[in-house]
């Protein structure tokens, strides 16, 4: 039962942390509201902690966040013209005016990252095991890149701050030498394998994150120097890690675990190794790209998979507000955050809805087929959306400049 339920999980921390600041023009909604936004009390933790909710709308940031063997095939065209020149940046204002302006050839994505520059996307399939990267111009594909073996399920993609490497982690109990591997992204050469059950790299690309299952069941989260290969900390894990994700600045690591029939997630600091905090209950979350803030899927019903969307302070782990609650469909998916944190987005009982972080208004919705997954270019223009079987969709507000 534990290993289906790992190979399930395939759209965890799929969000990019890096954007820029939004247009600010007010805009009607013309999109049925799904879930009214409303306040709610504490989620239980582990560690229980004095809740002083705080008011809306929410401080903003002194400083607004800055962006931060392979087979190679013919190009694969997409439906043409591909991307119009003039997509506005995405913003509480005009998230009703959401469009599809593009779809890729392919279906089955399990997990999406964006180039820094916004120009290129990668995209993980279930169906192939590989990662392709488009040019999002012209809609061609660039590379296919064939490493990850059957049956773990590709669940991890982050680009380097210059755009020229790229790291895919696979997910899964088998194959333990096939857990993150390094890519050149002009020429497709696999330049690194880590092995490992699961994998992941800094925001800065200065360290590495590999989990390991010793002959004892014991698991533990190993941090490296990613240049170097030194090792850093060696951190015990409560539990089977099949997520692993950085904090924005690099100086927290969480782990995503199943233990004793629940969910729960362990945050450690990067600098000291010690463990922070073990919140039970999370399926899935993301931070703002400031680091400032998480965005939880936290259930609340025992084995009837509802449960509320909730922002906490990513330094005390206080709970702030709750955006939706007694909502259905949380597995499978993280929220994400628009590159300014302007916006959170979320997969809940069939659609891809999306609030106002600082009022906590609902803002629009999308439909959605099931369970998906989502992720914003990092210039705020694009909103991609996709799933277990169906396309991978980009969706943007026409009108920019």
């Amino acid at each position: 039962m534990k290993k289906n339920r790992i190979l399930l999980i395939a759209f965890l921390f799929s969000a990019t942390f890096t954007g820029q600041a939004c247009n600010t023009a007010s805009k009607p909604v013309d999109i049925p509201p799904v879930l009214q936004s409303t306040i709610s009390s504490p989620v239980p933790s582990s560690s229980p902690l004095p809740i002083s909710p705080t008011s809306t709308p929410l401080p903003a940031p002194t400083t607004p966040p800055q962006p931060t063997p392979t087979l190679r095939l013919p190009p694969t065209p997409t439906n043409a013209p591909f991307l119009q020149a003039d997509l506005a940046i995405i913003s509480p204002q005009n998230t009703s005016e959401l469009r599809q302006v593009a779809v890729l050839p392919e279906n089955g994505a399990s997990v999406v990252a964006y180039s820094p520059d916004s120009r290129r996307m990668a995209a993980g399939f279930f169906r192939t095991n590989q990662v392709k990267i488009w040019d999002l111009a012209s809609g061609q594909e660039q590379l296919a890149l064939s490493g990850h073996v059957k049956p773990r399920i590709i669940s991890y993609l982050a680009f380097s701050p210059d755009g020229t490497r790229l790291a895919s982690g696979a997910q899964g109990w088998d194959a333990p030498n096939d857990s993150l591997i390094l890519w050149d992204t002009s020429t497709g050469r696999e330049l690194q394998r880590y092995s490992g059950v699961l994998g992941a790299v800094s925001p800065d690309w200065s360290l590495v994150a590999l989990t390991q299952r010793e002959q004892d069941q014991e698991v533990t989260l190993v941090l490296s120097d990613l240049a170097s290969g030194d090792e850093i900390h060696t951190l015990k894990a409560p539990g089977d890690i099949y997520g692993v994700s950085f904090s924005p600045h690099g100086d927290q690591v969480a782990g995503k675990m199943y233990h004793v029939y629940q969910d729960l997630f362990s945050f450690w600091s990067v600098d000291s190794g010690r463990l922070d905090r073990t919140l039970y209950n999370w399926v899935g979350f993301s931070y703002s790209p400031d680091g400032r803030f998480i965005a939880a899927l936290v259930e609340t019903g025992s084995g009837s998979n509802k449960g509320e969307l909730n922002i906490f302070d990513a330094a005390t782990f206080k709970w702030i507000k709750t955006l939706a609650k007694d909502v259905d469909a949380l597995w499978f998916t993280s929220p994400a955050f628009s590159p300014d944190g302007q916006v959170v987005a979320a997969s809940l009982g069939g659609h891809a809805t999306f609030w106002d972080m600082q009022t906590g208004k609902e803002l629009a919705s999308l439909p959605a087929s099931g369970p998906t997954g989502m992720a914003f270019s990092p210039d705020g223009r694009i909103l991609t959306t996709y799933s277990q079987s169906g396309p991978v969709q980009l969706w943007g507000v026409a009108g920019g400049e």
